[in-house]
């Protein structure tokens, strides 16, 4: 229990640390959620027009039979009358296209072809007149392979055919209703009792299916011309479906579905009701086929959808090959949705937060272009929706959320190190000017020092204390170069060091550093040779130069051990002079030979050896400044070769 505890504690103080990160996730994470929940079905727009129509998608089993306005009047003259005062309405009801003679030969030539089903999308309601129907013509209109059109009144009741026999035997609504951008979508398929049409042509094609083939499949003789139980007669009619009463579990209840449109204007095989009473359609042009009876003569008849106008005929086809091939628009709980967009998110943000800004744009847009392809091939395939709009929305959202946190955290730090720039640089200021004024002002005691020593020493009445005068003569001046070489550097930090160009001797110059540093070689037990060649003057500051070879001369007599040599050689090498200070002293080990340059910087056999780690600092300093370089070579008990080499 107290390990849970702990851990628990631990997770809550690690998720409060990274809050910032967490927020930012979740307001991504939470506005694709609003989204989605105000997502509807027409987003589904952009898939079918990206889709297109499928022409080898659709159910070769739908046929529609096209019955036009003006076939129709010229096939049947008694509606011309009626014609005129109807077009001058601007209204052509369904009621015009009623003719007991030519439904009666229609119906009757399809039927003899042995469909599935048959769909007449045209109400004939109260308004049509028939007359008395013979047996023949009334058994006909009967068939319960026939499905008549009903319409909704406004208050959702079913406004039945005149040939209905019962409400949900011969009988389907029609009714189409788009949306309020006039766009239609989707259909209602159990507002009443009574089932959709596309849904009652989709059983009844089934269950004929199945009749034909367990008819079939049953072995001559053996009774099937009595028809018992395969759901044909002996004379290849198929009799009529018994049980299909829908659920009461359903009555009442508005049920709409997304219709998935494969087919536009034209995929679907249209004949022509002329060319059927003509005599000029093929035989089996409707064998084992789901045909629809419509016609495009009035607006309301046409209906706006993703792949275009559409007359109901054709929408209500799509729906009969929506539930044919399986492939009604799903939708998947919410939750899923949610938990997809959230491991999305969770993704997302630690790609932001690994990756710089270049590949974390390239990265997401092809995230998001690999779920939009995702999406549509998912849609396409399984007919399962996956949201497109919101996923992306939370991928930009995110991506802007934390490219502005980003950018405000890098400016934050940006101020930060610009304050702590400047703090550092008024420090180092206050450094260089306290040692800057430290050794000016010593320079003139140890000047007053020295000149007592040389006083003193003149005047020494034992030999002891002319040594000790020495000494301290000796010390005085290696101070006098401490101070010198700090004040060097804190030139060189104030970038005021200039060079004074003359010309010069480099050998002479030389002469001069080893007659001033060879009593310190004596006292130590050294030789110090010279091996120079005759040399060109070169245009160089001479101060400087000498103190480039004192400092080189004097570190070299420093790590040479009694008994040594120091020499001390120049020379011409192409177009440079070079100088070389090559002693017999324990060397340099490798790894400590790339810092031997920096300031204050000393090797490991340095601690014996008085000195402050600024001298190869400023000789490094001062050959660059000339335009030349340094160089060394050393081994660890064979000596070191140190040098410079100058432009001539």
């Amino acid at each position: 229990m107290i390990q849970t505890a702990r851990r628990t504690k631990a997770l809550g103080l690690r998720l409060w640390r990274h809050r910032e990160i967490f927020f930012r996730g979740f307001v991504g994470w939470g506005a694709a959620a609003i989204l989605l929940l105000l997502d509807s079905s027409g987003t589904h727009d952009w898939r079918y027009r990206l889709r297109g129509p499928r022409p080898a998608m659709v159910d070769s089993r739908i046929v529609i039979i096209d019955v036009n306005e003006r076939d129709w009047t010229s096939l049947n003259p008694h509606s011309r009358n009626l014609l005129r005062p109807l077009k001058e309405l601007g209204l052509t009801t369904d009621a015009f296209f009623w003719n007991t003679r030519l439904w009666e030969d229609m119906l009757s030539r399809v039927l003899a072809d042995l469909p599935l089903a048959v769909g007449v999308t045209l109400h004939f309601g109260d308004g049509v007149r028939m007359g008395s129907l013979g047996p023949a013509t009334r058994s006909l209109f009967e068939d319960p392979r026939v499905v008549w059109g009903a319409d909704l009144d406004s208050g959702g009741r079913a406004l039945i055919p005149v040939f209905a026999t019962t409400y949900n035997r011969n009988v389907a609504v029609r009714s189409l209703r788009a949306d309020d951008d006039g766009t239609l979508r989707r259909y209602s398929n159990s507002l009443v009792q009574i089932p959709h049409m596309g849904v009652r042509l989709a059983e009844l094609a089934e269950r004929n299916t199945l009749a034909l083939q367990q008819a079939l499949s049953v072995p001559s003789g053996s009774g099937s011309g009595s028809g018992s139980g395969s759901g044909a007669n002996s004379q290849g009619h198929i009799q009529p479906l018994k049980n299909f009463e829908g659920s009461d579990d359903d009555l009442g209840i508005e049920r709409t579905s997304d219709v998935n449109f494969v087919a536009g204007t034209g995929n679907f095989p249209i004949v022509s009701m002329r060319d059927l009473l003509e005599g000029r359609v093929p035989p089996e042009a409707f064998h084992r086929k789901v045909v629809l009876i419509g016609h495009r003569s009035q607006a309301t008849e046409i209906f706006t959808t993703a792949l275009g106008r559409m007359s109901r005929a054709e929408v209500i086809a799509n729906i009969v090959d929506n539930h044919l091939q399986r492939r009604i628009p799903q939708r998947l709980p919410a939750w899923v949705y949610l938990g997809l967009m959230g491991v999305l998110a969770i993704f997302s943000v630690r790609f932001i937060l690994l990756y710089p800004q270049a590949v974390v744009l390239v990265g997401l847009g092809l995230g998001a272009l690999a779920w939009i392809s995702v999406s549509a091939w998912v849609f396409d395939r399984f007919a399962i929706w996956l949201p497109a709009l919101a996923p992306i929305a939370q991928l930009v959202i995110t991506y802007v959320l934390f490219l502005s946190w980003q950018v405000g955290t890098n400016e934050a730090r940006a101020w930060q190190l610009e304050q702590d720039r400047r703090a550092a640089e008024q420090l180092e200021q206050l450094k260089t000017n306290f040692v800057s004024m430290m050794s000016h002002d010593l320079k003139t005691p140890i000047a007053k020092i020295q000149s007592i020593c040389d006083r003193l020493m003149s005047q020494a009445e034992s030999e002891r204390m002319a040594e000790d005068l020495r000494n301290l003569r000796r010390s005085s001046d290696e101070l006098h170069r401490y101070i010198r070489s700090i004040l060097q550097v804190s030139k060189i930090e104030a970038r005021e060091m200039a060079i004074l160009r003359e010309p010069v001797d480099l050998n002479e110059v030389l002469f001069r550093v080893i007659g001033r540093l060879k009593p310190l070689a004596q006292e130590k037990g050294l030789t110090l040779d010279s091996d120079f060649e005759p040399l060109f003057s070169i245009e160089a500051d001479s101060t400087l130069l000498e103190e480039i070879a004192h400092n080189l001369v004097e570190n070299a007599i420093k790590y040479t051990p009694a008994g040594g040599t120091v020499t001390v050689a120049s020379s011409e090498i192409g177009n440079d002079v070079v100088v070389t200070v090559k002693d017999t002293g324990p060397g340099i080990p490798e790894a400590e030979q790339p810092g031997i340059w920096a300031k204050f910087t000393r090797g490991s056999g340095a601690s014996t050896s008085p000195g402050t780690g600024l001298g190869l600092y400023l000789v490094k300093y001062f050959v660059e400044l000339h335009g030349g370089e340094v160089f060394l070579r050393s081994q660890v008990g064979q000596g070191t070769e140190i040098g410079f080499k100058l432009p001539m």
